[in-house]
């Protein structure tokens, strides 16, 4: 059960869980950014814990996790917005925890899948993909510059060759994604859109709308 980003938005969470069935033993995987923006990022993170999902790190928990990551090294921390410094100090050690061993990917070898936050670079060995880039990008220009920018007709999951199938989030501004060997399923919860869940290996879709608008979208992002 793969899961778009679900910042902070707990009751989304919860309901999307129970419209797929889930059952203790399932493996969740979260596609990154399950804090931030949304009404209880703690929340989120202790279920993800104690149901023993699995998550990609997103742009938003790697915020949460250098500042902790610095403190517990008895450094000066680096600066972050102060929604992401109020997260990192309310999480509990066992949760800060698991939110620092989240990794940049996942990979899925029995179903050919893999889980990563934004994206990967196409041509690129997995090996060698830039850890910035797979919890920011969306778009890759004709030159091949990689941009976290929207831009029409470049997102990068069109020129991704496979043969391994690449599940992501961040891209709530795209919307639900389907290309050959590429899925997006940040629908933008968080922005009042849905929640929305990739159940593999059927490729069977679940969503919930959100129960509110939570923060204003971008501009020029559709609901619809």
């Amino acid at each position: 059960i793969a899961i778009g980003d679900v910042h902070g938005c707990i009751d989304e969470l919860q309901e999307l869980m129970r419209v797929v069935g889930y059952r203790p033993g399932d493996q969740v995987i979260f596609l990154g950014d399950l804090v931030a923006k949304g009404p209880d990022s703690v929340s989120v993170v202790q279920l993800a814990r104690e149901i023993n999902a699995k998550s990609v790190r997103g742009n938003h928990d790697h915020e949460v996790v250098k500042w902790r990551e610095a403190v517990n090294r008895g450094e000066r921390p680096p600066l972050v917005s102060l929604e992401h410094y109020r997260i990192a100090r309310a999480l509990s050690p066992e949760d800060q925890e698991w939110l620092r061993a989240c990794p940049w990917f996942i990979s899925a070898p029995d179903i050919g899948v893999l889980f990563v936050h934004a994206g990967f670079i196409p041509g690129t060995r997995l090996s060698q993909q830039n850890p910035r880039l797979m919890m920011n990008m969306r778009s890759v220009l004709v030159d091949g510059t990689v941009t976290a920018k929207h831009v029409p007709s470049k997102e990068w999951a069109r020129l991704w060759p496979g043969p391994e199938t690449v599940v992501f989030g961040h891209d709530a501004f795209r919307g639900l994604q389907q290309h050959p060997y590429a899925c997006g399923v940040d629908t933008g919860c968080v922005y009042g859109g849905r929640l929305t869940a990739l159940i593999l290996p059927e490729n069977r879709f679940a969503s919930v709308q959100a129960k509110r608008q939570y923060v204003t979208p971008p501009r020029g992002w559709n609901l619809a």
